[in-house]
C-alpha cells in the first residue's frame, strides 16, 4: 500500500507542478513542437500528430456505520496512459490499471492490473465516425462519464449493476443537427455482466460466453428549436442493448454501494438479455440535474426443476441528481475554478445530492415468493441510497470530495449485515488527473 500511495503523490505533484506555465503553453500550443504542457504532459510532432501522457489517481478516507469490514484507507483507482492523434482523421488512446499484487511468497508488489480503454478512432467527419478496440459500450450517462468526472464519488447502482461498462467492440457514432448517435457490435455484454458461475454444457464442449451484444443509443437538445428557456440546454437520450446469455446463473446480480455484500444472489437463465434507458441532463448555468431510468430483462428458458420456462427476471434502477456550484462557476464537463486555490482563491466548491434506487424481481408475482433461484416468483429486494456530496475543486487537476451515504435496503435477511436494513457510510476522497 505504501508503494502504490507513493504513486498517487508522484501524480498529485506531476498535477500541480506546471499550474504556472500553463497560460503560456496555451498561447503557444498550436506552433509547439518537442515537449509541452496542455493540460498533460505532450510530445508534439506538428500539428495533429502528438502523444499525450495521462494519468489518475483516487485516494480515499473511509468510514462505516455499522462497521462492515472495509478497510478505512482505499486506493480507488490509480490508471496510466498515452492518448494522441495520427494526422486529423486518426485518434487512438491506451489505458492501464496500477494495482497491488501478491507474489509468491505472499508480499504485496506494484503490479499493472486491468486494461481500461485500448481503442482508436477514425474521425474524418462529425457526421460519421468509428472506434475500435476496447471502451465503454453506449448505455448509461453516469456509466459512460469518467470516474473523475462524476458528481459524487462512487456512481449510482444501476449505472455500475444493470449498465454493461466496458467491452471488445466497433462502434460508429456521429452528430446529425441536434442529436448524436452511438451503434456498436461489442464480443461481450460488458464487464459489469461478466460472469463465472457455473453453466451446463456437455463432455467436450466449451463454456459459453455471454454475447455477442449491439448496442444503441441516441441524445439530442430537443428542445433547443422551443421558446421554452433555459430548458433548452437539456439533453435527453434513450438507449438500448441486447445479447444472448448462456445456460447457468448468469444473471446480473446486486451488489451494495461498497460492493461488500450481494443483496440479489444471481438465478438461474438462458435466452435473450435486453436493457433499456432513459437519460436527462440539464445544465443551465451553475446549476446541474441529472437523471436516468434503466430495466434489465433476462430470459429463464427451460430454467425450472421440470424444464420449463420460468417468467423473466427483471431489475430496474433509477437516480435524480441536483447540484449548486456555490462559487458561480458553469456546469459543464471541465469545470474551471473563476479563482483557483493555487492562485489565492478558494476554488470551485459544489453542493450535490442524489437519490438513486436498484431492485430486482421476476415478472411474476402470483403465488408465493421464494428465494431459490428456480422459483417462478422470487422474492424481490432493492436498495434506495441518498448521497450527499461537497465537491471542492481546486485546480484543473485537482479536487476534493466528502461524500455521506445512506443506504436503505427492502429485506433486512439480504443485507452487508443481516437483520439491519439501514446503514451509514462517507469518504474524503482526493482526485488527482492530468
Amino acid at each position: 500500500m505504501k508503494r502504490v500511495a507513493v504513486i498517487a503523490s508522484i501524480l498529485c505533484v506531476i498535477a500541480v507542478l506546471p499550474a504556472a506555465a500553463q497560460e503560456k503553453q496555451d498561447k503557444k500550443k498550436d506552433d509547439s513542437r518537442g515537449f509541452v504542457w496542455n493540460d498533460r504532459p505532450s510530445i508534439v510532432f506538428g500539428k495533429h500528430w502528438n502523444v499525450d501522457l495521462k494519468g489518475r489517481a483516487l485516494v480515499e478516507w473511509r468510514r462505516f456505520d455499522p462497521d462492515i469490514g472495509e478497510d478505512i484507507f482505499h486506493l480507488r483507482t490509480a490508471r496510466i496512459g498515452l492518448k494522441g492523434d495520427l494526422s486529423k482523421h486518426f485518434s487512438w488512446e491506451v489505458e492501464r490499471e496500477i494495482t497491488e499484487k501478491k507474489n509468491q511468497d505472499g508480499v504485496k508488489k506494484v503490479a499493472f492490473g486491468d486494461w481500461k480503454d485500448v481503442a482508436i478512432e477514425w474521425k474524418t467527419f462529425d457526421q460519421f465516425s468509428i472506434k475500435g478496440g476496447r471502451f465503454k459500450v453506449p448505455f448509461g450517462l453516469e456509466q459512460t462519464t469518467g470516474i473523475s468526472d462524476l458528481d459524487f464519488a462512487y456512481r449510482a447502482l444501476g449505472s455500475t449493476q444493470i449498465a454493461p461498462g466496458r467491452d471488445r467492440g466497433v462502434m460508429a457514432f456521429g452528430e446529425l443537427g441536434h442529436f448524436t448517435y452511438e451503434a456498436g457490435v461489442f464480443d461481450d455484454d460488458g464487464d459489469n455482466a461478466e460472469s463465472n458461475e457455473p453453466q451446463f454444457v456437455q463432455q467436450g464442449q466449451d463454456l459459453k460466453d455471454v454475447g455477442p451484444s449491439v448496442a444503441v443509443r441516441v441524445t439530442g437538445d430537443v428542445f433547443r428549436a422551443l421558446p421554452v428557456g433555459k430548458l433548452k440546454s437539456a439533453n435527453i437520450g434513450v438507449a438500448y442493448t441486447t445479447s444472448n446469455v448462456p445456460e447457468g446463473l448468469n444473471s446480473l446480480r446486486a451488489e451494495s454501494v461498497w460492493g461488500t455484500e450481494k443483496f440479489f444472489e444471481r438465478v438461474y437463465v438462458k435466452g435473450r438479455r435486453q436493457r433499456i434507458g432513459a437519460q436527462l441532463d440539464w445544465t443551465p448555468g451553475p446549476v446541474g440535474v441529472k437523471a436516468e431510468w434503466m430495466q434489465s430483462r433476462e430470459q429463464r428458458n427451460e430454467q425450472s426443476n421440470r424444464n420449463a420456462d420460468l417468467s423473466d427476471f427483471i431489475g430496474t434502477a433509477w437516480y435524480v441528481t441536483g447540484s449548486w456550484f456555490v462559487t458561480g462557476e458553469d456546469k459543464d464537463n471541465n469545470i474551471k475554478p473563476k479563482h483557483p486555490f493555487l492562485k489565492g482563491g478558494v476554488g470551485a466548491i459544489e453542493l450535490a445530492v442524489r437519490y438513486d434506487e436498484l431492485g430486482f424481481a421476476s415478472a411474476s408475482k402470483t403465488g408465493t415468493a421464494f428465494t431459490n433461484p428456480r422459483a417462478e416468483h422470487l422474492v424481490p429486494n432493492s436498495d434506495g441510497v441518498w448521497t450527499f456530496g461537497v465537491n471542492w475543486t481546486t485546480s484543473k487537476w485537482t479536487r476534493v470530495q466528502l461524500n455521506a451515504i445512506h443506504e436503505d435496503f427492502e429485506d433486512a435477511t439480504r443485507t452487508p449485515d443481516s437483520g439491519l436494513t439501514s446503514f451509514w457510510s462517507g469518504l474524503v476522497r482526493l482526485n488527482v488527473v492530468f
